[in-house]
């Protein structure tokens, strides 16, 4: 039956279990983020480091990759190989056993960082709370085994309205109603609390200390809620009560593939990731932020299309018609279940994959809103400088940013070892997303890990189902 339960909770992730492994760490049950101390990145590919002028490989590069970051300071890169460069805490849709609240053993999901314990079904075959409702073999026959409960703590209850799987851009409702106190006691008084997905940016209405509260669950993935209770005596439950909701992509759709060129090569499972796709190519028109931004080759780019080297292309052109390049991280967040993660094949070369999106920025390669500026280039991959949370980027996990001009900041990316250009006259360090081309290394010219570099190579955009 624990067996069961722990498949149960694969499929509730959306995952198999083959890379779960037993690590006896305990999740914060009363966090508002996913996040730990844990550091693991084993596995993953590897991600260059931004200023270290290093030239993996056998090419002959002089080249001195910039600071990567803005006059108004960017992203630290400090990835090592040995920890994968993604500079995460844990290796990307890898799902492990953890630790609940209750001390049960549940299972957890790395996307970006760690995501919340999921705690198991409750068990008939022990005298503990495992699925951390408060109570002990509920729904259970009587197991004389098991000493009545006598803890004098008030239990708290979370009931969901809408159920455990919606959509996304679904408001929950919440409630506490079915917590109780012990003996004559009643709950007075309430403390909610959610992990929400990379992104996720919902808040409880009117407040996180109302007994029925709602929540918009604004991008794909899975959310774990909390709740604490007190009662008339200023008791405070033993263990928060847990409910978990998943969140689909919306509006559904069939699989696409999504590249103009019919193949994919980032989010590769068109079922699983139905709504983006990473779509390898060339361009030789300049940008990929502005709005001015438009096909110019009739769809035809893509690394296996008629037009692989770029040719009269705009960034645009390596999207299928009913897709365009993702907008923003909101985006991303909203159609991809798993935000970056995913978005770079397990069997990808180190510092091989950048997939940019229009997302704007000022400076400093903090994401900013529709009209701040076409500073840095944002985006999924494992090339690039690794983007922190005070970035404000959501789920993404990549940039290219310059201090310098008619560059793009990461000399793995650039000639001689790759094909991304920044060029542009005036402080074009602070308008790479409206500069960018990759169109340099015509012919197989360029050279990185021993291999023939080409245009149409070291990825291209992130496309969004319209």
């Amino acid at each position: 039956m624990r067996a069961l339960t722990i498949l149960a909770l694969c499929a509730a992730l959306a995952a198999g279990c083959s890379d779960t492994t037993s690590t006896g760490t305990t999740a914060d049950a009363g966090s508002g983020d996913a996040s730990s101390d844990v550091s693991f990145g084993a596995g993953q590919d590897s991600a260059g480091d931004a200023g270290d002028g290093s030239a993996t490989g056998d090419s002959d590069s002089t080249s001195v990759a910039d600071a990567a970051s803005d006059s108004g300071g960017g992203a630290d890169a400090s990835p090592s190989d040995a920890k994968g460069g993604f500079n995460y805490e844990c290796k990307p849709l890898t799902i492990e056993s953890c630790v609940t609240a209750c001390g049960s053993a549940g299972l957890r999901k790395c996307l970006k960082e760690w995501g919340p314990c999921f705690p198991p079904d409750e068990f008939c075959g022990n005298c503990v709370d495992d699925n951390c409702d408060g109570l002990v073999n509920e729904g259970c026959p009587p197991n004389p085994a098991c000493a009545p409960t006598s803890q004098p703590c008030p239990v708290a209850k979370i009931q969901v309205a809408e159920g455990g799987s919606v959509n996304a851009g679904t408001t929950l409702h919440l409630t506490a109603a079915g917590s109780f106190g012990q003996g004559k006691a009643t709950v007075t008084k309430w403390l909610w609390s959610v992990q929400t997905p990379a992104g996720g940016a919902g808040s409880f209405a009117p407040n996180a200390t109302s007994a029925n509260v709602t929540f918009l669950a604004d991008v794909a993935g899975q959310y774990l809620f909390q709740l604490q209770v007190w009662d008339d005596s200023g008791v405070v439950s033993c263990v928060a009560a847990v409910a978990s909701v998943s969140a689909a992509v919306y509006p559904p759709q069939k699989a696409e593939i999504g590249c103009a060129d019919g193949t994919r090569e980032g989010f590769l499972d068109e079922a699983a990731w139905p709504q983006i796709a990473g779509c390898a190519g060339a361009w030789e028109k300049p940008g990929i932020t502005p709005d001015s931004v438009a096909p110019t080759c009739n769809h035809q780019g893509g690394n296996s299309g008629s037009k692989a080297d770029g040719s009269g292309c705009a960034a645009p052109d390596l999207c299928s018609a009913g897709w365009h390049i993702c907008k923003t991280w909101q985006e991303v967040a909203q159609k991809s279940p798993t935000g970056c993660a995913g978005a770079t094949p397990a069997d990808a070369k180190p510092k091989s994959l950048f997939f940019a999106i229009r997302q704007p920025s000022f400076n400093g390669s903090v994401c900013g809103n529709w009209g701040d500026g076409f500073n840095d280039v944002f985006g999924c991959g494992n090339l690039g400088t690794a983007l922190q949370a005070d970035k404000k980027c959501g789920p993404l996990d990549r940039v290219m940013a310059s201090t310098k001009p008619n560059s793009c900041g990461f000399n793995e990316a650039e000639p001689n070892l790759g094909p991304w250009q920044c060029l542009g006259s005036g402080a074009s360090d602070l308008n790479e997303g409206a500069n960018v081309t990759k169109k340099a290394c015509q012919n197989q010219s360029c050279q990185y890990d021993g291999a023939p570099i080409g245009p149409a190579d070291k990825g291209g955009v992130l496309c969004c189902h319209d």
